[in-house]
C-alpha cells in the first residue's frame, strides 16, 4: 500500500472573515436601526391621532353645548308664555267671577253661597297673577345667561374655542409623547365658519318659530261654546284666548275673553248684541306690537270683551307694568350652522392637524441613540428630510341620532343642527392635496 503524505497548507480565511463580519454588523445595525426607526414613526403616528380625535370630541361638546344651551333657552321661553297664559286666564276668571257675582243671588237657596265661592275665586286669583309675574324675571335671567354661555364658549371669531381646542392637542400631544410638536395651524380647519350667531331680527326667527311650534294645546287655544241657538233665537257663551309669541321674537301677550252673545230678529233681520262676562290679558313687555293677532278669534268672536281685556281693567296684577326684565321675554342671540353648514345634506366639519418631531428627540441613529454610525456604516443612520419626522390626522365631527337614524320615525331624516345634541366624532382619511400642503409647508418630510 502506498502513502501519500499531505503538507501542511495555509490560507486567507481571517481576512473575509472581517469581511463577512463587517457585512452582517452591518446588517444587524440596519434591522435594528429601521426598528426603532419605525417604532418612533408609529409612536408619531398614535400620536396624531389620539390629537386629532381629541380635538374633534372638543369639538362635538362645544356643538353640543350649544344644542344643550339652544334647548334649555327655548324651555325658559315656553315656560314665561305659560306664566303669561295662566296669568291672562287667571284675570279673566277674576273678571268673570266679579261680574258673574250679582247675578247669583237670584238663584234660589244656593246663590248666596255660590256668590261666595266667586269672589274666594277672584281673590285667589288676585293674588295668584303676581306670583306668575314674579317668575319672569327669574326664566329671562336664565334664558340671558344661557346665550351669554354661549358668546363666552366661542369668542369674537370663534377665537376663545380655538384657543381651547389648541390647548387640548398640546395637552394630550404631551401624554403621549412628550417630544411631539403640534402645529398651531391645522393643515385644513372648517370649525370656525361652521356656526354663527343669530342675531338679526329675522335670524332669530328661527328659533322663535320653533318656539312658537312647540306651544302646548293650552297656550294654542282656550276656546269653547255653549249655549243653543235656533231661528235667531237664544244665547251663546263663547270663550276664547290663546297665548302668542309676537312677531316670532319680541316677547308674549296672551289674551282671555268670555261674552254672551244674544241672539234676536230686529226689523226682519237677525242681529247679535254681545255682553262681556270674563276678561284678562298679561304680557312679558309693554308695548308689544300685536294688532294683528287675534288670539285665537278673541278679537274677532268678542271684541267688546277683548277692547276691555286690553284695558287697564283686564291687565292681570302684577302685569301693570310688565315685570322687569333683562331681554322683556324676547328670542335672544344664539348659536345655530352658518348657512353654507345648513345648505348641506349632511353637515360636516373636519381638521386635519400634523405633529411633528425632531431626530435628536428620537431614538435611532440618526437621532438620540449612543450608537452612531462611523465610516461606511453611516450609510444606514436614517436621516430624516428637515432633521425631523412628521404625521398627518384628520377627523371629522358630523350629526347622527343615536337611534340609528331616527327609528321612531321611519322613513323621515332629521338634518343636522345646533337645536339637538347628537354631535358625534370619527376620524377620516387624509386626502392628497391635505399630504401636498404639509409637504409643502416644510419641505418632503416623512409624511405618516
Amino acid at each position: 500500500m502506498q502513502r501519500h503524505s499531505f503538507a501542511p497548507q495555509s490560507g486567507q480565511v481571517l481576512p473575509l472573515a472581517m469581511v463577512l463580519l463587517v457585512a452582517v454588523a452591518a446588517t444587524v445595525f440596519y434591522l435594528f436601526n429601521s426598528g426603532q426607526l419605525v417604532q418612533e414613526k408609529l409612536r408619531l403616528t398614535n400620536t396624531a391621532d389620539a390629537v386629532a380625535y381629541s380635538a374633534g370630541v372638543f369639538e362635538a361638546r362645544v356643538l353640543n353645548y350649544d344644542a344643550y344651551t339652544n334647548r334649555a333657552i327655548i324651555a325658559n321661553q315656553i315656560a314665561i308664555g305659560q306664566a303669561v297664559g295662566l296669568a291672562s286666564w287667571s284675570k279673566y276668571m277674576g273678571t268673570a267671577a266679579d261680574n258673574i257675582g250679582p247675578y247669583l243671588y237670584l238663584i234660589p237657596y244656593v246663590g248666596a253661597a255660590l256668590k261666595a265661592a266667586m269672589d274666594y275665586v277672584a281673590s285667589i286669583m288676585d293674588v295668584f297673577t303676581p306670583a306668575l309675574a314674579a317668575t319672569l324675571p327669574m326664566h329671562d335671567a336664565a334664558i340671558q345667561a344661557l346665550a351669554l354661555s354661549q358668546q363666552v364658549m366661542h369668542g369674537p371669531g370663534d377665537s376663545v374655542a380655538l384657543a381651547n381646542r389648541l390647548v387640548v392637542m398640546r395637552r394630550v400631544a404631551g401624554e403621549n409623547d412628550p417630544e411631539a410638536v403640534v402645529d398651531p395651524i391645522p393643515i385644513s380647519d372648517d370649525f370656525s365658519g361652521f356656526t354663527r350667531d343669530y342675531s338679526t331680527r329675522e335670524d332669530r326667527r328661527r328659533m322663535g318659530q320653533l318656539v312658537h311650534d312647540s306651544r302646548e294645546s293650552f297656550l294654542r287655544s282656550r276656546n269653547w261654546d255653549f249655549g243653543l241657538v235656533i231661528l235667531c233665537n237664544g244665547i251663546q257663551l263663547r270663550k276664547r284666548g290663546s297665548t302668542e309669541l309676537i312677531d316670532l321674537v319680541d316677547g308674549w301677550k296672551s289674551m282671555d275673553t268670555l261674552s254672551a252673545h244674544r241672539y234676536r230678529i230686529r226689523r226682519w233681520r237677525c242681529r247679535r248684541s254681545e255682553t262681556p262676562i270674563g276678561y284678562g290679558t298679561a304680557f312679558s313687555q309693554d308695548g308689544l306690537a300685536d294688532s294683528a293677532y287675534t288670539y285665537s278669534g278673541s278679537r274677532t268672536r268678542n271684541p267688546r270683551a277683548s277692547s276691555r281685556a286690553d284695558s287697564s281693567d283686564g291687565i292681570a296684577s302684577g302685569f301693570d307694568p310688565a315685570p322687569a326684565t333683562l331681554g322683556g321675554g324676547a328670542i335672544p342671540t344664539f348659536r345655530e350652522l352658518s348657512d353654507q353648514a345648513l345648505s348641506m345634506d349632511d353637515p360636516v366639519t373636519g381638521l386635519t392637524i400634523r405633529v411633528t418631531k425632531t431626530a435628536g428627540t428620537q431614538r435611532f441613529s440618526g437621532g438620540s441613540s449612543i450608537i452612531q454610525p462611523q465610516g461606511r456604516l453611516d450609510l444606514y443612520d436614517g436621516a430624516l428630510s428637515g432633521n425631523q419626522s412628521a404625521a398627518l390626522s384628520r377627523v371629522e365631527v358630523f350629526f347622527e341620532r343615536p337611534d340609528a337614524g331616527n327609528a321612531r320615525h321611519p322613513g323621515r331624516t332629521e338634518l343636522g343642527s345646533l337645536f339637538n345634541p347628537y354631535w358625534q366624532v370619527r376620524l377620516a382619511p387624509v386626502s392628497a392635496a391635505e399630504r401636498a400642503q404639509a409637504q409643502a409647508r416644510q419641505g418632503s418630510l416623512q409624511l405618516q
